[in-house]
């Protein structure tokens, strides 16, 4: 599983750690992920579903969304491809940093260390990020890979990165189901934010520790569960 350290990272630090999925939750991401799906089914020969549609199932890898949509086996890894090139191509000018989210980080960074853990492949997350300025806030940046769709194994492997620091330290921060659902089969606390692409009906059904609803909640919010693990 590919990660990469934006600084050393320093095993030895002993800070709680704050994993934040990236699409839905850091970056307001959806209006080019979904004009590139569109265009990458137009690609292959296949009338793309309407917007609403689409927005209604961001999350999980392109190849697993085509596949829900009904197209056909054959023309799913041209159309992951054409997608790739789609949504690096202006996908990453067609995003922005959810309000208060730079302002969060730099409010957390003396006092958590903070990481990504993101079904978003590693290959498009640091770009991504350094061209909105805030890969630096990150100590490191995890993601996927070709052919991995596991959230546990990514947040796994981004705790390994930071040098496995105690699951009962460590906080997921999410949007959607699979957030919440892969930071709990780490043993980790989880935070669920409102503004992003999940419903409140499914962040219910997921049962996080919390639900907050705008950036600003959070520095409490974890800091109350820090203290519940320490009694």
């Amino acid at each position: 599983m590919p990660y990469v350290s934006v600084q050393p990272a320093d095993v030895a630090d002993d800070r709680p750690v704050i994993l934040f999925d990236l699409d839905g939750t850091v970056l307001d991401s959806a209006p080019g992920i979904v004009a590139a799906q569109q265009q990458a089914l137009r690609d292959v020969g296949f009338e793309p579903p309407d917007e609403a549609e689409l927005l209604s199932d961001l999350g999980p890898p392109p190849a697993v969304i085509f596949a829900r949509i009904g197209l056909p086996e054959e023309l799913i890894t041209p159309a992951v491809e054409a997608y790739r090139r789609h949504y690096l191509g202006r996908g990453i000018r067609n995003a922005a940093l959810f309000p208060g989210v730079a302002e969060l980080l730099d409010l957390l960074r003396p006092h958590y260390r903070l990481a990504t853990a993101t079904m978003k492949l590693i290959t498009t997350a640091i770009p991504f990020l350094q061209h909105h300025g805030v890969a630096g806030r990150f100590e490191v940046i995890g993601g996927a890979q070709d052919g991995v769709v596991d959230k546990p194994a990514i947040i796994k492997a981004t705790r390994i990165a930071l040098g496995e620091p105690p699951a009962e330290k460590m906080i997921m921060v999410g949007d959607r189901h699979s957030d919440i659902s892969g930071g709990r089969a780490e043993g980790l606390r989880t935070i669920a934010v409102s503004w992003g692409y999940g419903s409140r009906d499914e962040l219910l059904a997921s049962d996080p520790d919390v639900i907050i609803d705008r950036p600003d909640e959070l520095p409490a919010a974890a800091e109350r569960l820090l203290a519940e693990v320490r009694g």
